[in-house]
Formats: C-alpha cells, sequence, structure tokens
C-alpha cells in the first residue's frame, strides 16, 4: 500500500492508570509520558474523570461497577480532542456495569467509532459485596466477553477502534485459559483484530490493548514503560498507537 492509499495519521494512547487523582505524586509524570504521543485520543482505565487535560472532551463509563466508588472514579473514560456523538456508557443491560463506554468523534485521520473497555479481572465481585451475592473465578469476565459480542457487532457502519484493559495477556500461557482466550477472540467482530497482542515489556504481554476495524492501519505500535526511578506509576504499562484510515 502506498502512501496515497492513507488519509493522515492520529495518535491513540491506552493505559490502565491504576486510580491516580490529579493531586497524586505520580501524575505528573503519568501526563508526560502520555503527551510525548501528542494524543488525539486517549482511553484510561482505573482513572479519574478530572485526570485529563480540559483541552478536550471526556465520556465515561458509569460510576457502579460493583464495588464501592469514590465520585470521581471510573474504570473507564475516553478522551478526544474533539466531542462526542452517539455516546453510549451501558453497551448492554446483561453486562456487568460500568466497565464500557463508546462513542463517535472527529480524527485527523477521519471520523472514528471508539469502544472502551475495562473487561473484569478474573476475581471481579468473587466476594461478597452489597448483598448480590459471589461470582465465580472468571464468571465476570466471561460474561463481559459474551454481551459485548452482540454490541461490537452493531458498530461497524464506520472504522472502528477497541481500547481498554482486556485482562488476557495474548497467546501467553499461566493467565487465562485456552478457553477464555478463544471467548476473546469469538467477541471480536469479523474483520477486527487485537493490533497489539504481541506487544510486551521485561517478558510479559500486555493486557491493555488496542483492537482495529480492517479500514484502520496501525502505522506503529509502543509500549509506554510503567516503571519511573524505582517506583511503579501503575500496576500496568501502557500502550499507544499511531493510525490512519484506509481510503
Amino acid at each position: 500500500m502506498n502512501q496515497g492509499d492513507r488519509y493522515m495519521t492520529m495518535n491513540l494512547v491506552n493505559w490502565n492508570v491504576q486510580w491516580p487523582t490529579p493531586r497524586s505524586k505520580r501524575t505528573p509524570e503519568i501526563l508526560r509520558r502520555i503527551e510525548e504521543y501528542t494524543p488525539d485520543v486517549i482511553c484510561l482505565t482505573e482513572s479519574n474523570i478530572d485526570l485529563l487535560s480540559p483541552n478536550g472532551y471526556v465520556i465515561c463509563s458509569q460510576p457502579d461497577y460493583g464495588y464501592k466508588t469514590a465520585e470521581n472514579r471510573r474504570k473507564v473514560m475516553l478522551w478526544s480532542r474533539e466531542p462526542w456523538d452517539r455516546v453510549d456508557d451501558l453497551g448492554h443491560e446483561s453486562m456487568p456495569p460500568g466497565r464500557y463506554v463508546s462513542g463517535i468523534t472527529k480524527t485527523p485521520s477521519g471520523e472514528l467509532t471508539v469502544v472502551g473497555v475495562c473487561i473484569p479481572w478474573h476475581g471481579s465481585r468473587t466476594e461478597e459485596r452489597q448483598g448480590l451475592g459471589r461470582k465465580k473465578i472468571w464468571e465476570d469476565h466471561e460474561s463481559f466477553l459474551n454481551s459485548l459480542s452482540g454490541v461490537l457487532s452493531g458498530l461497524q457502519d464506520r472504522p472502528l477502534v477497541i481500547a481498554g484493559d482486556f485482562n488476557q495477556r495474548i497467546g501467553q500461557r499461566g493467565y487465562s485459559s485456552r478457553k477464555l482466550q478463544s471467548v476473546l477472540h469469538d467477541t471480536m467482530p469479523e474483520r477486527v483484530t487485537i493490533a497489539t497482542s504481541a506487544l510486551g515489556r521485561a517478558g510479559r504481554r500486555s493486557i491493555d490493548h488496542i483492537a482495529l476495524s480492517e479500514d484502520l492501519v496501525a502505522e506503529s505500535l509502543s509500549v509506554i514503560s510503567n516503571i519511573s526511578g524505582d517506583s511503579k506509576l501503575s500496576d500496568h504499562f501502557g500502550v499507544a498507537a499511531k493510525l490512519s484510515i484506509r481510503r
């Protein structure tokens, strides 16, 4: 494919930042590393709604994600330089709550549908909370994927990005079962690829991922280090992508 077959590129950052607030000591360095990529779209999981620059537009998942919540905490949030349209913070009523948000925004590459997710970890709601009973290990994870599949199938009328914390190291044993990796694969619509599946750092593959419809091209993919000196900025490392849309 030659350059004439593509639009201008856009930059996307995706990172589980493990609940920093605007006043957290690690926040300035987190923001500096994000801004290094001059992102047009950002997906943050386990974040604070006031964390990112006000020079943009933020949409968030619902605040209740099945645990005791702080007022400004959100499991997933999306930021864009341009306004959002057709915002959906539910996905489907059968999905474990507070872990989904989607919208349409304009980027230098063109108009995109962006889905932000925080797929439940294996221990999600496995303890008794709020009188709602206990889930089995991986139950919330699989339930979310099964419901997400139907939601994504209805979002294929324009280029599609799915970003967030997938809570699976794709192709790496010892974290999730082959069955659940297969469920994740089947959740993605036809012609959607998880572009970051092989990205890793220090021998560990990422669980923060970016999936792209076939009309999007990943010009480059990068890992955002979570190490700062002798400390961690987050228990996750982030991922970034430079994208373009096929004409």
